[in-house]
């Protein structure tokens, strides 16, 4: 067994900030809760000097014991309800990546 690292970010829709933060900020007590959940932290990017472009609104940095605990999580009734029926209104562009440490 492994760990595995997940960074997703997530840009709002003009005005829905607020609310796609809520929204993911709604998943992080069952997360919590699941086996193999060792990190699921809700962030925003904070700008620096040397970045590039606009920050991400929300960014959960994420570890899990395994990829099968990753995979566990996107199976979840309440993550497939947030990416089926909440985030097509509120986020405007997202990024999923997958880490595993060298």
């Amino acid at each position: 067994m492994s760990d595995l690292y997940c960074v997703a970010r997530f840009n709002a829709k003009p005005g829905k900030a607020p609310e796609l933060q809520q929204a993911l900020k709604s998943l992080i007590t069952n997360t919590h809760r699941e086996e193999g959940c060792l990190l699921y932290q809700l962030t925003e990017e904070v700008p620096y000097a040397g970045a590039n472009g606009e920050p991400w609104d929300c960014v959960f940095i994420e570890q899990w014991a395994s990829r099968e605990a990753f995979e566990a999580h996107c199976a979840q009734p309440y993550i497939k309800d947030y990416f089926e029926q909440l985030a097509p209104a509120l986020v405007a562009e997202a990024d999923v990546r997958l880490f595993r440490p060298l």
